[in-house]
């Protein structure tokens, strides 16, 4: 598959570092010590790609409960550790902005201090000059602000991006925004993809290197 694009805009959490397993692992752990029971493929279809603020919110309409003030805190400080022990990039990232000739960027819902924490510690975040967190826009995904902000600091319109996602919250987002979305599926549903927006799914980096025609 070849297509006519002119840039490509990155999600980042479970696109180009895998953080979203790490995240979701820790956030079933915790809850589960409080005795608050959500499973873990829950977590996982519930909370992938969005923001920290959706997710308790969701957990306390899920599970009926009230958080702790610390609980973010406490969270936050596991997520922490256990990033600094495990980040990596997704197989193949590296290989594959290598051979990129367009302009791309990210967009992602981190803050600015977690993103580029995650990008220093993989080594990346030259690669990536252009980014832009929920910090620097009114609405996060699944809102279009952040893919908006991203395609105009490029200087190409959103209809000519390729925006590669892998939450529904994303998917949502970059669609909303009038790109081309193509949709990692290593944690999420194909089909929950595509129900959202996607144009195409891909299982590797070696897959969306073919739909880029790279």
């Amino acid at each position: 598959m070849s297509l006519d694009y002119h840039a490509i805009i990155f999600d980042c959490d479970g696109v180009i570092v895998d953080t979203e397993t790490i995240s979701n692992r820790v956030m079933f752990e915790l809850l589960n010590e409080k005795g608050i029971q959500i499973s873990l493929d829950t977590i996982h279809q519930e909370f992938t790609g969005y923001t920290t603020q959706h997710n308790l919110d969701t957990i306390e309409k899920l599970a009926h409960v009230k958080l702790q003030d610390d609980f973010v805190l406490e969270y936050k400080a596991r997520f922490e550790k256990h990033i600094d022990q495990f980040l990596a990039p997704i197989n193949g990232v590296p290989e594959l902005l290598s051979k990129i000739q367009s302009p791309f960027a990210m967009a992602t819902n981190a803050n600015r201090k977690e993103m580029d924490y995650k990008l220093n510690k993989i080594g990346l975040i030259e690669a990536f000059k252009t980014r832009f967190c929920v910090e620097d826009v009114e609405k996060g995904k699944p809102a279009p602000d952040m893919y908006l902000k991203a395609a105009e600091a490029l200087n190409v319109t959103p209809s000519n991006c390729i925006v590669i996602e892998d939450s529904v919250a994303g998917i949502t987002a970059g669609v909303a925004a009038g790109a081309t979305v193509f949709a990692y599926s290593a944690m999420v549903d194909p089909a929950d993809q595509m129900k959202a927006g996607a144009t195409k799914t891909f299982a590797s980096m070696k897959e969306l290197e073919a739909l880029l025609g790279l």
